[in-house]
């Protein structure tokens, strides 16, 4: 309603002084070093009216051009953005070292600036929840666009690092489907169900990860090993692992033969009691290139003194691998189950001597 009063009152006065100009257009003379200026007044309007929109034109050109958009010549929001910018950068600075108390209080007065104001509040929330203070991390998160997957993600993740994996997966839920392609959010939801022990709906969403590229080739070697064995071992402990269900099912062959879901199957064989079976499969799968990944998994399967075969594998592997940590450590592993601790020992120090880590 107001533009079209705005409208009708420009269109009546254009009546009356319109006429008023063209019958009156009046005379201004401008004399600039010794050079003489004629014009009407309607034509000086007209000259100052194209002067600034070419100028303003002139600025916005500039702006895209030089990616000035955040630069105010306005010298009061000149000076804040100046300060913000700033912050930002003694921010940026203090994170990278770790100080979080410090990179906090720089990171939220970069906030006062709205140029890149998502960014920086997510830098803000993780440096004030690593800082100790909570409330502040939630107060930058609620400032944060709620439809977004960056909200979404900083959310989660501050919720798994509190121990709260089921309010993470809860969250995340709503917001990885079939369709997601946000890789970080789909592998941040899979690790949120790994960490509440939601096996099956871990299960289920491994087609969707595959289908959608979550991970890389290499990656996604070292997630069958963090999927598999748990989960089989897990659900089989629960009666709940079933072979002809749909969330197997529904995996790729090549994701069901694989060596990680055998040593599940191994896993849980043992659990039930069945070493033998257990070991008879593990040695069907085992493989030496994939001996790093499949170690720490093995650790943990109770197989008692049924590894005499998998010792033999292993020293026959020994025999031109002798340089190798990862056979030392499973040889010690076995020389344990066999209820050899010395020998166990031994093991377990050549494999410290090839691979340090294995020590940890």
């Amino acid at each position: 309603m107001m533009r079209w009063l705005l409208l009708i009152l420009a269109l009546a006065l254009a009546m009356f002084v319109g006429p008023a100009l063209i019958n009156n257009p009046g005379y201004i003379k401008i004399v600039i070093a010794g050079k003489v200026f004629e014009m009407t007044a309607l034509g000086l309007f007209v000259i100052l009216a194209i002067t600034a929109f070419a100028l303003w034109l002139l600025v916005k050109l500039l702006r895209k051009l030089l990616r000035l958009q955040h630069v105010s010549f306005n010298f009061l929001r000149w000076r804040r953005q100046r300060k913000a910018q700033q912050a930002y950068e003694l921010g940026v600075q203090a994170y990278a070292k770790q100080q979080w108390q410090l990179a906090s209080q720089h990171l939220t007065r970069a906030c006062a600036d709205d140029f890149m104001a998502e960014e920086k509040r997510l830098l803000a929330a993780y440096a004030a929840f690593y800082a100790g203070d909570t409330a502040q991390a939630n107060a930058h998160i609620a400032a944060l666009p709620g439809d977004n997957n960056s909200t979404v993600f900083v959310q989660a993740d501050l919720l798994l690092q509190q121990a709260q994996a089921g309010q993470a997966c809860a969250l995340l839920a709503d917001k990885v489907n079939a369709d997601t392609d946000d890789k970080g959010l789909g592998q941040l939801y899979m690790f949120a169900l790994q960490q509440a022990g939601q096996w099956q709906q871990l299960l289920q969403l491994v087609p969707v990860a595959l289908k959608q590229h979550w991970f890389d080739k290499d990656k996604w070697r070292q997630q069958r090993f963090n999927i598999y064995p748990a989960a089989i071992s897990q659900l089989s402990q629960q009666q709940r692992f079933d072979e002809q269900a749909d969330y197997w099912q529904n995996l790729p062959s090549k994701e069901r033969k694989s060596t990680a879901a055998n040593v599940g199957r191994a896993w849980a064989m043992a659990q039930s009691g069945q070493c033998e079976a257990a070991e008879k499969l593990l040695l069907s799968h085992l493989q030496l290139v994939e001996l790093p990944l499949v170690l720490p998994h093995i650790r943990q399967i109770p197989l008692g003194r049924c590894v005499l075969k998998l010792r033999k594998q292993v020293q026959h592997w020994l025999r031109d691998n002798n340089s190798n940590g990862y056979l030392y450590a499973l040889l010690a592993y076995l020389s344990e189950q066999e209820g050899e601790l010395e020998q166990a020992e031994l093991a377990l120090q050549k494999a410290r001597q090839y691979e340090p880590q294995l020590g940890q």
